[in-house]
């Protein structure tokens, strides 16, 4: 059967109605293009699965993890802003998610271009929560589709951490998630896919503190290029919940307690 080549709906990123292009998230060329399958997670929440485990029920998707989100416009414009950035930054770092113990952190820097980066890690998730979400942040809109534009929203913060790929057992993304930690509620997405954990906190800050936060990147300009000193968590992904970089072992001694 020949692969589907566009479905009708509405744009996640500029809201228009039409014809909607299959978006890699993330993109292809970023270790994106194996065969990924993709869970219910409504049936997982409230069990004792963990990632990985045998028995899961899900579809296999051939092409990578994504979905049919952007119109053709947006898909391609993005693509050729923006991915290529995105795509250099991972290549740079997964050594690292293969080398860091579990739980650690490690310092490095390169020269690239943080304005670009922030802007494709901000369409993936305008992809990942669907058109409602740029429909309540207009704002973000403006950041990506403008490629000169440095205004994020004003609560809209992005945070990144290395994927750690030793200790994990699949990849995880989410929407928006609302979490209550005691008296503190986190409202945050997250899109976590070796070799990196990316988190766009929407209220009450990132999930885990360890997590970098990347939203000054937004006071570049979009061809400037520079050194950050980068100190990224090696983050294990085991269960279902967003935001939840415990160990397997962890889960599992955690569950036994009274």
């Amino acid at each position: 059967m020949a692969r589907q080549k566009s479905i009708a709906g509405r744009c996640a990123l500029c809201g228009e109605e039409g014809r909607l292009t299959f978006e890699h998230v993330p993109p292809e060329a970023a270790f994106n293009d194996e065969r990924v399958m993709l869970a219910d997670i409504h049936q997982l929440l409230g069990s004792n699965r963990l990632l990985g485990d045998d028995g899961v029920q899900g579809r296999y998707q051939q092409r990578g993890a994504g979905a049919y989100t952007l119109c053709e416009r947006c898909n391609n414009n993005t693509g050729a802003w923006y991915a290529r950035e995105y795509v250099r930054f991972v290549h740079v770092v997964f050594p690292l998610a293969l080398s860091v113990p579990t739980g650690e952190s490690i310092s490095f820097s390169f020269p690239f271009k943080p304005l670009q980066l922030l802007k494709q890690i901000a369409t993936m998730f305008c992809s990942a929560c669907g058109p409602s979400f740029a429909d309540a942040q207009p704002a973000i809109r403006r950041f990506i589709l403008n490629r000169e534009e440095r205004g994020l929203p004003p609560k809209l913060s992005f945070h990144l951490g290395l994927f750690d790929v030793h200790s994990s057992k699949a990849s995880r993304q989410s929407g928006i998630t609302g979490r209550l930690t005691g008296q503190h509620m986190e409202v945050f997405s997250e899109i976590s896919f070796p070799p990196l954990n990316a988190v766009m906190s929407c209220e009450g800050g990132p999930p885990d503190g360890r997590l970098y936060d990347i939203t000054w990147f937004s006071r570049y300009d979009l061809r400037e290029q520079t050194q950050v000193l980068f100190k990224l968590y090696n983050l294990p992904v085991n269960s279902y919940f967003p935001g939840d970089y415990r160990t397997r072992a962890e889960i599992v001694r955690q569950a036994k307690e009274p």
